[in-house]
């Protein structure tokens, strides 16, 4: 010990007069001088021995193990030698405040008696409070209640086989909630039902699911919503699906209702609603997914502008398929549609920018109030008989540049060969089950599809369709027509008409 002693006084003097090494932080200034030197170490030795205590142990910490000791002594020593530059402590990222809430880690179980651990939650009868942030998994069977928020920080609801049933309002309700997450619990099966009737208390609740703030949906389990007052899930602000398996099995009006932006990432969701099955006031972005939807109105409604960016989406069942009252693009993805009425549709403009398409409509499958762009995808529509049909915009442009669509229908819209880079066919159309090929004049098929709905009128595109080329067209393997493409849009059949609109 007397060794250890002489060594540490021996460089306490070497160091005290030449090592004066300052530092920003406060780490490793245990006498708050403003710098780490030898009169440091000696306290910490001090203190260590029992001599003598040290007021700021935070100072002394310094592999950030929240006690001072043996470690903490040779860091220091090190530090002053030069062997290192810093201390494990100053590497560690602080805490954002706004991650605090994860902090706050509970688990409530459901059942005949509700318990809970996590600071902020209570239970009031039936109801579990949850008044401040935090991380809580949620398990058990409730057969009448209900989880209600209200805080100003974030909540998490990790859902592990949770049951919950209500005869007064909804599932879950996100009153007041900085950001609102429900994670679906890898391999776990959840099953939420509202009310038919909300009681004055939940009043301004919605849906199964409600929010009055912003709400994320993610995880890799199965979340079941039956929907009998609303919606099954709704937002006064933003919707994020980032994945899970979502079936809402009913909803008096729409599946999914938000007031602002609708953004599905991933996830498969099955829904089934007697209005809209997506309807917002705001954006709808597809990125990714699976969705099947069958509705009593639309399929996927939005009052701006609708994208998708891939995924698979399927309407089932619709009136209209799939509008968006400004601006609906396809960039990509894969899109089926059945509809009574009008199929992909746009208030101001549909644009077709690749993507697959499959459409079976009872009247326009493409309907735009103004105009329609094709720049890529591959499309095969079907619409009604006349006065309905192929592509409607009205007298606007029709515009394409590239892409392969072939529409059967009563009559069409015309493309607009001043805007058009790509040349188009009208042509007389199928029989129901016929089989349509295309070829060019060396007898090379460039396209070819069996016709799924008889139709007057074919509206035929594809990159293959060359400029002052000669093109037969066969009909269950018989010559139908032969035409010449002399101009960007060749008429050698059906019919045009200047259209009627979207229905809305």
């Amino acid at each position: 010990m007397k060794k250890k002693l002489v060594l540490v006084l021996t460089l306490a003097g070497t160091l005290a007069c030449s090592s004066m090494l300052t530092k920003a932080a406060v780490t490793g200034d245990l006498n708050s001088d403003g710098g780490v030197n030898a009169l440091d170490i000696a306290a910490m030795k001090s203190s260590l021995l029992g001599v003598s205590t040290i007021s700021d142990t935070k100072a002394a910490d310094l592999n950030g193990d929240s006690s001072v000791d043996a470690i903490d002594f040779a860091l220091l020593k090190s530090y002053l030698l030069g062997n290192i530059t810093t201390f494990p402590v100053d590497t560690v990222t602080p805490v954002d405040p706004e991650d605090a809430w994860k902090a706050n880690v509970g688990k409530i179980n459901l059942g005949s008696t509700i318990t809970c651990t996590g600071t902020g939650v209570a239970v009031s009868g039936s109801t579990v409070n949850i008044t401040a942030g935090g991380d809580f998994e949620v398990a058990g069977t409730l057969s009448n209640g209900m989880i209600y928020v209200n805080t100003t920080e974030k909540v998490k609801l990790r859902l592990n086989g949770c049951n919950i049933t209500n005869s007064s309002g909804p599932a879950i309700y996100f009153q007041n909630v900085d950001k609102g997450f429900i994670t679906i619990v890898e391999g776990s099966t959840n099953n939420l039902t509202d009310a038919k009737t909300y009681s004055t208390a939940n009043s301004e609740a919605k849906a199964v699911i409600s929010s009055n703030d912003d709400l994320e949906i993610k995880g890799a389990g199965t979340l079941n919503i039956t929907g009998n007052y609303k919606h099954g899930i709704a937002g006064d602000d933003d919707i994020k699906i980032e994945n899970g398996n979502i079936n809402i099995k009913s909803a008096p009006t729409d599946g999914i209702h938000c007031n602002n932006t609708i953004e599905i990432t991933g996830g498969t969701l099955n829904i089934t609603a007697t209005s809209d099955c997506i309807d917002t006031d705001g954006d709808i972005i597809i990125e990714n997914g699976t969705l099947a939807l069958s509705a009593g109105d639309d399929g996927i409604h939005s009052e701006l502008d609708l994208t998708f960016n891939g995924g698979t989406t399927t309407v089932l069942k619709s009136y209209e398929g799939i509008e968006g009252k400004t601006v609906t693009t396809v960039n990509n993805g894969t899109i089926n549609i059945t509809a009574t009425e009008d199929g992909l549709c746009a208030g101001n403009q549909l644009v077709i920018n690749g993507g697959n398409i499959a459409i079976m409509s009872g009247k326009d499958p493409y309907d735009s109030n103004g105009t329609i762009t094709m720049t890529g995808g591959n499309a095969v529509i079907y619409g009604g008989g006349q006065p309905d049909g192929c592509a409607d915009c009205d007298t606007n442009n029709f515009t394409i540049t590239g892409g392969t669509l072939a529409a059967v229908g009563g009559c069409t819209s015309s493309p607009t060969a001043s805007t058009s880079k790509q040349c188009s066919a009208i042509l007389t159309g199928p029989s129901l089950n016929a089989v349509v090929s295309i070829k060019n004049a060396s007898g090379t098929e460039i396209y070819n599809f069996t016709a799924k709905k008889a139709g007057s009128t074919l509206l035929f595109t594809s990159p293959s369709l060359l400029s002052g080329q000669t093109y037969n067209l066969y009909i269950n393997g018989t010559l139908s027509k032969t035409f010449t493409t002399s101009t960007m849009v060749t008429t050698a059949g059906g019919s045009i008409f200047g259209g009627g609109g979207i229905r809305w």
